[in-house]
């Protein structure tokens, strides 16, 4: 029992560091921004969201950078974790991927006002399918998929037509729900190729997600904020190193630096309306 405790004591120390080390050499190129929402407390108390944020660096890396309790995930919430990298050095990434969560993007908008965004994929196409009766999901995915996996950002506007040509007057919710933010969802394009697979989806921390939720639900009640953070830190950082990095060259670099200013002063948005 007393080696257990010096243990947890121990992790409590190192994550205490790690909350609060220097961020001002961390060159991140890719910010990943989401939440997943855990028990806390036994009984019928709500899920609490905890925030996270991860990135790539300019050398391709992937890096854990920050995490904290978030209540609702509300602007102010994630204000405060973004402010917290900022304050500890974090230069404003070159792209910011999220899930379309609103407070995170008032959050974004307030902090860090020009870096674009990239909405999630999985989470939109899962919102367009909502609006369709299961029964024509598959048929409507196909050409959904059609959007975010082409060759080029022409190519994705003019899919988007087809989209809208096919099924406007069907599925007009599904269409609208398309439109709305489009742009944020096709970011990703303008940035290498070679990248396009990280920049789609938040699926690496999703799947991270999922294990920190196999490990609290272990404990059932936790004593107090320390001692859950300290467990969701640990159990991330031990993924991250199965996490595998992406290519980077000089000549990588610099056309992800053209890409944001491009991004920022080029955004297109076309709703798909029949």
């Amino acid at each position: 029992r007393s080696s257990v405790s010096r243990a947890n004591e121990t992790l409590k120390e190192a994550f205490s560091a790690w909350r609060k080390r220097d961020l001002s050499k961390e060159e991140v190129v890719y910010l990943f921004l989401d939440g997943v929402y855990l028990k806390m407390h036994v009984g019928n108390s709500p899920a609490e969201a905890v925030l996270v944020a991860h990135g790539i660096t300019a050398e391709g890396k992937r890096i854990l950078l920050g995490t904290m309790l978030g209540g609702r995930e509300s602007e102010d919430s994630w204000k405060a974790l973004l402010l917290d990298l900022e304050g500890r050095g974090l230069k404003a990434p070159s792209l910011a991927i999220h899930d379309g969560n609103q407070g995170l993007i008032k959050a974004l908008r307030s902090v860090w006002k020009q870096v674009p965004r990239q909405r999630c994929i999985a989470h939109k196409i899962r919102n367009v399918l909502d609006r369709v009766p299961k029964k024509h999901q598959a048929r409507v995915k196909r050409e959904l998929v059609k959007v975010f996996y082409s060759a080029s950002l022409e190519e994705a506007l003019a899919q988007v037509k087809v989209f809208a040509d096919k099924f406007g007057k069907e599925f007009p919710a599904a269409c609208g729900t398309l439109g709305k933010d489009l742009a944020d969802c096709l970011t990703f394009y303008r940035f290498p190729q070679q990248h396009w697979k990280r920049l789609r989806t938040s699926n690496v921390i999703e799947r991270a997600f999922r294990e920190v939720r196999r490990r609290t639900d272990v404990v059932g009640r936790f004593p107090g904020e320390m001692a859950a953070l300290t467990l969701i830190w640990a159990t991330l950082e031990q993924d991250r190193m199965k996490w595998r990095g992406v290519q980077m060259d000089e000549d990588l670099r610099s056309r992800i630096v053209q890409a944001a200013k491009e991004a920022v002063s080029e955004k297109t948005d076309v709703p798909p309306q029949s």
